[in-house]
């Protein structure tokens, strides 16, 4: 891909932002997105500051997938690419902060706001973590959390795994079927997806399916 190319690509993907790049798909974030980035990443030849905001939207994307440890991986190199991006530096660290990491929250949060022209709402953000720092505030992202292991899973294209811890008549939780209809989805299985969607219905009956579920579909 020329240099051009590769500008072109980039401008087109951050101007649809992640909403466009859920509904654009798993296959193509993961087949075309996911690729063509981390070679134009490697090969570090266009404004360092688009693959900064290419990193950032990609980044949200895996938050709005429940994966915050791959969006931590891409807000860090959003940063590598513009270490006084105040975005960057802020929402890595909120994503920190509600994994309960408040020390690397709190070292984010500061440089956000040493690098920003208004950091008012940061201040706000900062006292947050501080006070949750004081009384060690809990948090939902921990080992035994299921859902967020196998959301990371699927986020990373580990598929497999997922698929074969769970199965659909053995569990009562609509949220871990969700995860393997989801994988189904990206496996292209829609005769096993059906069946799932249908044991989801049957836990749920007023189950609906969500955006995450139509981006593993798509």
């Amino acid at each position: 891909m020329k240099l051009t190319e590769q500008t072109d690509f980039l401008e087109a993907y951050c101007e649809g932002g992640s909403e466009t790049g859920l509904q654009n798909g798993y296959n193509w974030f993961n087949e075309n997105l996911t690729p063509t980035l981390q070679t134009i990443t490697k090969e570090n030849a266009v404004d360092p500051l688009l693959l900064a905001d290419a990193w950032l939207i990609t980044g949200e994307i895996h938050e709005l997938l429940n994966a915050p440890q791959q969006a931590i991986t891409c807000y860090n190199l959003a940063i590598h690419f513009h270490p006084t991006f105040v975005d960057g530096h802020q929402w890595v660290a909120l994503v920190h902060e509600q994994m309960g990491d408040y020390v690397a929250a709190l070292k984010h949060i500061e440089l956000a706001i040493k690098h920003a022209e208004d950091g008012e709402d940061l201040m706000e953000d900062r006292q947050r973590i501080q006070d949750a720092m004081v009384y060690d505030q809990a948090t939902d992202y921990t080992d035994d959390n299921l859902y967020w292991k196998y959301s990371e899973l699927l986020a990373a294209a580990d598929l497999d795994p997922v698929v074969k811890a769970i199965h659909p008549f053995k569990t009562q939780d609509g949220d871990l079927l969700r995860c393997l209809y989801r994988a189904l989805g990206a496996q292209q299985d829609k005769a096993k997806g059906d069946k799932v969607w249908q044991r989801i219905l049957a836990i749920e009956p007023d189950a609906t399916l969500e955006e995450i579920d139509l981006f593993y579909w798509g």
